[in-house]
């Protein structure tokens, strides 16, 4: 299994590109996305997502090559990738020097390979208007 996670709050190019580039790690493997809760893009980009996570998850659902869709339901994405134990996590390039520790021992403790995407490094998501 390939796990990824994101906000994806607008959907854009440079989510997709990151997806394929999972999907492209092992196109036999399911490539499973969880989407963090609106709490969190609250706290972190410091406004309500533009759309619930519920429409966020239907909409990556929607993307080709996605095979599952699943609610991340705390902050941080360690306790689904412990419960999930995947076989590779990915993020994109702009995790690689900012990837939470509890994350990095989550994929360590269940043997998970973390994967950095050389897709667009940059947050395309901040260019959209507040």
């Amino acid at each position: 299994m390939i796990l990824c996670s994101g906000c994806f709050d607008c959907l854009h190019a440079g989510h997709t590109r990151y997806l394929a580039a999972a999907r492209a790690l092992d196109p036999a493997a399911l490539l499973v996305v969880a989407v963090a809760p609106d709490a969190y893009i609250e706290a972190v980009k410091g406004r309500r997502p533009y759309w619930s996570q519920v429409g966020r998850m239907q909409t990556v659902a929607s993307l080709s090559g996605v095979d599952g869709v699943i609610a991340q339901k705390e902050p941080s994405v360690a306790t689904l990738i412990r419960q999930l134990g995947p076989r590779w996590f990915v993020k994109g390039p702009d995790w690689r020097e900012t990837l939470p520790s509890d994350v990095i021992a989550a994929c360590e403790s269940v043997g998970c390979e973390m994967v950095f995407t050389d897709t667009e490094d940059r947050h395309t998501s901040e260019a959209m208007p507040a």
